[in-house]
């Protein structure tokens, strides 16, 4: 009995090991098979250590994939070795994609500096601002994921689509523990009293007796992880100029690496630019159109780069404020100008390798985050109220907020000498307008309203399906009338512009509807805006059309219909528009326009420093009853303006402007000296303008010259706006 005893046990000794083995092998090549979906080495075995329990969101502690930075790695509760795949390195990916995509919003004093996820570039504060945003129980719920993948509304829109490599990489990090690393939870915790010095992580040499590490010289970027090498016999001691035992990769010299424009530009460019440049909008007419779609939108803003002197790109001076319609989008000084800036620095060419005195590697330049803005030297007073940027306020649910306004003092009544004693004092506020827009890059539909006095608001959608060189947008409501080079900032047939323009509407904004095609070619741009809109009446079969304001009735409508056609190319951009209505009592109006204007062409000497703009307008009025119309008594009205501006300083430019008005021609004759009257005239305008970030000053001399009934109406006008 005793020996049967015996014989089990010396099987059972022979058999277990065996088995242990065989569960070994099966766990560890289980491990391997993930190592290798992920693409990452297995990291040699380790000697035992004392078991530590598993760090909590917000402590400081290495993911799965890093480097112990001392002694053998942390081995689970148990003995056993985890088979969990290493999570991405925080420092090394998860904050380097935070400061691209979130960090010119989520800064002190950017659009998103009054929410709770504020970043400031140091990775361990950093880690405790992100961890109250995640959630490693459920990872696919954390809100960073959700807001930055547009699951929940977020006014920057979605940066991270859940099918991305962006999302993945911060969803495998979460589902690791959302751990800080090592490195950096050893830099960020304090040392225990009277504790010795750890090594660092990746040494470079040691010195002789292997005691502390070598840091790495500067600019040089950190060595891969490998094994650690064994350290150098004393018998080679290390001088202060010796070259270190295992040499550093080669510093690129040719640039840092830039921002991407889908993660980092894109998302600014439509919360502070797709308001205007989209289908439809206001700007719709010009060479700049954002669709929403990052990859169609990176061929139009890298129109705007200037490759050889980033920052005299249009994209940055225009976004800057310097001839701009919608102002300092993105005044000097704003992260997010900083971040455009650092994007089309690196589409410039490669610079030829060059080496410092002494062969070693030229320095790195700065990184994209800290790539100063536009500006002079020295710090920019801050316009903007605190917590927005510069951009408009940005509100929940994907809503902007921007606005205009201004202050006019004014001489008025006075003909040469605006002091004289007959001329008067006048204070105005033209502009007082507040937008609120909403046109999130996922969404097909937005929004635009004036929210002060409903002087326009339309809805809008974007049309899919089109092959990709067209895009089309259908909007509805009380439009801005696409008719003329510029229709929301003010018309200038006849010399006058803003609240002085006798001709067409100030804002020419009515109910209807409109649909704007788009082509696009490489440089050329081909726009087509056709609209139905409440048109014009005649209140009499004899009267004489008012352009500005002879609108028909809610309850008598007449229908408008008009086509705008627009090509840009370069910096030369034209449009012709046209408009056709009924008027009752039969008779009808046609109206035609013609626009050019040609902006500073970058690049070419004198002529950089102008810009010009020139229209025409022709409004004919015909057919009617027997002694309303026909020959002889069948009219036009006709307008024209010229604009030239010399720019000396981007920041400052000279204005003359000019145009003729005359109404009620006869047709047949240009001009019908038996009908003109007081309103008949020409304006000559001299300005000088100053813009700095959101605010602009002009001082205007008008010169207003009436074809018959001379009038003291001459005017001086000292403006002050802001916009944001």
């Amino acid at each position: 009995m005793a020996g049967s005893r015996w014989g089990i046990c010396v099987v059972m000794l022979t058999v277990l090991p065996v088995a242990t083995a065989r569960a070994q092998s099966k766990q560890e090549k289980k491990r391997t098979e993930i190592l290798d979906e992920l693409g990452l080495k297995k990291k040699p075995p380790a000697p035992p250590a004392a078991e530590t329990p598993p760090p909590t969101v917000g402590e400081p502690a290495g993911g799965d994939d890093e480097k112990p930075e001392a002694g053998p790695a942390a081995k689970p509760k148990g003995g056993a070795r985890s088979t969990a795949p290493a999570a991405p390195s925080f420092g090394r990916a998860i904050h380097a994609q935070l400061m691209t995509t979130c960090k010119p919003c989520h800064s002190p004093g950017a659009p998103g500096g009054v929410s709770r996820f504020l970043l400031s570039g140091d990775p361990a504060a950093d880690h405790r601002a992100v961890a109250r945003f995640v959630d490693v129980r459920n990872p696919e719920a954390s809100t960073l994921l959700a807001k930055a993948s547009g699951t929940t509304p977020h006014a920057g829109g979605p940066l991270w689509p859940a099918t991305g490599a962006p999302y993945q990489r911060v969803l495998a990090w979460i589902r690791g523990g959302a751990r800080l690393d090592a490195a950096a939870a050893a830099a960020a915790a304090p040392a225990p009293a009277g504790a010795p010095p750890k090594p660092a992580a990746t040494p470079t040499a040691r010195s002789p007796g292997g005691s502390g590490a070598r840091p790495p010289a500067p600019g040089t970027p950190p060595e891969p992880e490998a094994p650690p090498t064994p350290a150098p016999t004393p018998a080679a001691p290390e001088t202060p100029a010796a070259t270190p035992a295992a040499p550093a990769p080669a510093v690129a010299p040719s640039k840092p690496a830039a921002p991407t424009f889908a993660a980092s530009v894109h998302p600014i460019l439509m919360t502070t630019c797709a308001l205007c440049h989209r289908p439809g909008g206001p700007a719709a007419m010009t060479r700049f159109l954002l669709s929403g779609d990052a990859a169609k939108d990176e061929p139009a803003a890298r129109a705007f780069v200037d490759v050889e002197a980033p920052e005299r790109s249009a994209l940055v001076t225009k976004s800057s404020g310097q001839m701009h319609g919608g102002g300092a989008v993105l005044p000097s000084g704003d992260a997010r100008l900083a971040t455009i800036l650092a994007w089309a620095r690196g589409l410039a060419p490669a610079p030829a390798p060059a080496t410092e005195a002494g062969g070693a590697a030229p320095t790195p330049p700065a990184a994209a985050a800290t790539v100063a803005p536009v500006a002079p030297p020295g710090p920019p007073a801050p316009l903007a109220p605190p917590g927005h940027g510069g951009g408009g306020f940005a509100l929940p649910f994907g809503f902007m907020l921007d606005g205009r306004f201004s202050l006019d003092y004014e001489r008025r009544q006075f003909t040469g000498n605006p002091f004289a004693d007959s001329s008067v004092n006048a204070l105005r506020s033209y502009h007082h307008f507040l937008f609120l827009s909403r046109d999130a890059a996922a969404d097909p539909c937005g929004l635009s309203v004036e929210v002060l006095t409903l002087q326009f608001w339309e809805a809008h959608c974007r049309v899919k399906g089109l092959p990709p060189p067209l895009r089309l947008a259908i909007a509805g409501g009380k439009i801005v009338v696409p008719f003329g080079a510029d229709p929301l900032f003010h018309q200038n047939y006849g010399g006058l512009g803003g609240f002085d323009q006798p001709v067409l509407p100030v804002i020419w904004a009515v109910e209807g509807a409109a649909a704007h095609l788009v082509f696009e070619r490489r440089a050329l741009v081909v726009t087509d805006d056709l609209f139905v809109v409440r048109g014009y009446a005649l209140p009499h079969a004899d009267s004489i059309i008012n352009l500005q304001s002879g609108f028909s009735g809610e309850d008598n409508t007449k229908l408008g219909f008009g086509n705008r056609i627009g090509v840009a190319w370069m910096f030369v951009s034209a449009w012709y528009s046209a408009y056709y209505n009924s008027l009752g009592f039969g008779r009808r109006l046609f109206m035609q326009a013609l626009d050019v204007t040609v902006w500073r062409p970058r690049g070419i000497p004198v002529l950089e420093h102008f810009s010009m703009g020139l229209g025409l307008l022709r409004a004919d009025v015909s057919g009617g009853g027997p002694g309303v119309g026909g020959v002889g008594l069948d009219y036009y009205d006709f307008a024209d303006y010229v604009q030239l501006r010399y720019h000396p300083f981007d920041w400052l430019y000279i204005q003359y402007r000019g145009g003729l008005r005359t109404f009620n021609n006869r047709r047949g004759v240009i001009l019908d000296k038996t009908r003109l009257t007081s309103a008949d005239a020409s304006a000559h305008n001299f300005g000088v303008v100053a813009r700095h970030h959101g605010l602009t000053a002009g001082l205007y001399y008008f010169i207003n010259l009436e074809k018959v009934d001379e009038i003291p109406n001459d005017l001086l006008r000292l403006s002050v706006a802001y916009e944001f």
